[in-house]
């Protein structure tokens, strides 16, 4: 995995830990919050953040492989990757321990963070060029 890769997965997991607090800062603020709500938290988020390193990781060693079929290995992981979600969401509409409406959301945002990471990194990216 490359520098810019492992940044980009450090500030998506930091992104969604981030978006999770203001989550459950809402919950707490409307009066909705418990333990089940940071359970649920902690659960979405961290599922959504091991989905996102998956993905980096079967990309770049797809991409290292064969970069004429990584498309279709990659697009292969999206299905477990689906799978593993819907996992994480019977489990948490299973057992009480977790809220599945704060387990649900991080699922959601995961494409706002995503896109965040990404103009920080062409930001980055055109500050390099223009420093060379």
């Amino acid at each position: 995995m490359t520098k810019n890769v492992k940044t980009d997965v450090l500030r998506v997991t930091a992104g969604n830990f981030i978006l999770g607090a203001v989550m459950v800062l809402i919950f707490a603020l409307t009066g909705q919050f418990s333990l089940s709500v940071l359970w649920g938290a902690i659960l979405g988020n961290s599922f959504v953040s091991l989905s996102f390193l998956w993905l980096a990781v079967s990309v770049s060693k797809n991409v290292e492989k064969d970069p004429k079929n990584a498309q279709q290995r990659v697009s292969a992981t999206y299905t477990y990757r689906l799978l593993a979600a819907a996992a994480v969401i019977l489990i948490a509409v299973k057992f009480d321990m977790f809220n599945w409406v704060s387990t649900v959301i991080p699922l959601f945002y995961q494409r706002i963070v995503v896109m965040v990471a990404g103009k920080m990194r062409a930001r980055e990216d055109n500050r390099e060029v223009k420093a060379e």
